[in-house]
């Protein structure tokens, strides 16, 4: 297929990976229509982001059949992104589930509805594995599933329909994508990870380059392991200190953080094996390391002034923990 006529529809593109997937599609002269809820931040987002670039945007609700039906017409790539993550699907599993479960089927029927029926790439996550920090590290595709929350539950599901679609389909599991803006109100998740918790980072621009890179892959009906690499692979203690001095924070002290009783009480998480994943996508450009350098200079301002506010913000850190 002409790469210059293709067409792709991009759920969730408005968010972290969603808008830095859209960059790089158009970067390999793709034609993106962008699809996603219409609230503020989004619209925030789709202004700033036509400064820069041509696309078009269908504002809808996965949920909605009708809204999907029509963003779908004409597309010969769906890359489905959108989701409802953690905390919010936690807190609000019926949500998650409607949008995750059923909004992946509402996007297939439509997919399969169409007389020329598109490819359909989907974003999951490592997650659907559960905990394995008590086996031997990386994580491979070999190992069973095991979803332990609704989020990775909503996953396993999604994928299954996604499987048996019949249409010509890839599935990316993400590992533990970067962070982009400063952040002083952080994920109520950032206490649940064990601080001796394997971890592998990846860049959310190396993501979008992942997700780039399948829309031409030969080959269809494939799982990859999506993460930074072995330079990229940390525990959570390094992982957080050197992410809060990049903000210009100090790291909690330990009793902020989870204390694993047993083997199922890690977070679903790990380091992967991402040699197959990066031999057929190519994806992989940034280190950990690398982030952690590229945070502190893009920041390097802002990051003066929350070093004076640090104790204060550390204090309240420490008491919305709940294991303080």
């Amino acid at each position: 297929m002409n790469k210059m006529l293709e067409k792709i529809l991009l759920t969730g593109a408005f968010g972290n990976v969603g808008q830095r997937t859209l960059k790089e599609l158009l970067t390999h002269n793709y034609e993106v229509s962008c699809f996603d809820l219409k609230n503020e931040n989004n619209i925030e987002t789709q202004e700033e982001l036509l400064k820069e670039m041509d696309f078009e945007t269908f504002w809808g609700d996965l949920t909605n059949p009708e809204d999907i039906n029509y963003a779908v017409k004409g597309v010969d790539c769906i890359i489905h992104l959108a989701a409802i993550i953690p905390p919010l699907s936690e807190s609000n599993p019926e949500l998650a589930k409607n949008v995750n479960i059923g909004g992946t089927r509402n996007l297939i029927d439509a997919a399969k509805a169409l007389p020329e029926k598109p490819q359909f790439i989907m974003a999951s996550s490592i997650s659907v594995f559960g905990p394995t920090m008590h086996k031997e590290p990386p994580v491979t595709l070999d190992y069973p599933l095991n979803p332990s929350n609704t989020y990775s539950n909503t996953k396993v599901e999604a994928e299954k329909i996604v499987r048996e679609s019949g249409l010509d389909w890839l599935i990316l599991r993400l590992s533990a994508v970067s962070v982009e803006e400063i952040q002083l109100e952080f994920d109520p998740i950032l206490y649940e990870i064990p601080l001796e918790q394997r971890i592998e980072f990846v860049a959310s621009r190396d993501c979008a380059i992942a997700f780039a890179n399948a829309v031409s892959l030969d080959e269809k009906g494939r799982i990859f392991l999506i993460g930074g690499g072995v330079e990229s692979q940390v525990l959570q203690r390094e992982y957080l200190e050197k992410f809060f001095d990049a903000f210009g924070l100090p790291m909690l002290p330990d009793k902020a953080f989870k204390q694993p009783k047993d083997k199922d009480d890690w977070y679903n998480i790990d380091w992967i094996d991402t040699t197959e994943s990066q031999n057929m996508l190519n994806y992989q450009n940034e280190t950990f390391d690398e982030y952690i350098a590229r945070m502190k200079k893009k920041f390097r301002w802002q990051r003066l002034g929350i070093k004076i506010i640090s104790p204060l913000v550390k204090r309240t850190l420490v008491k919305k923990s709940p294991y303080t």
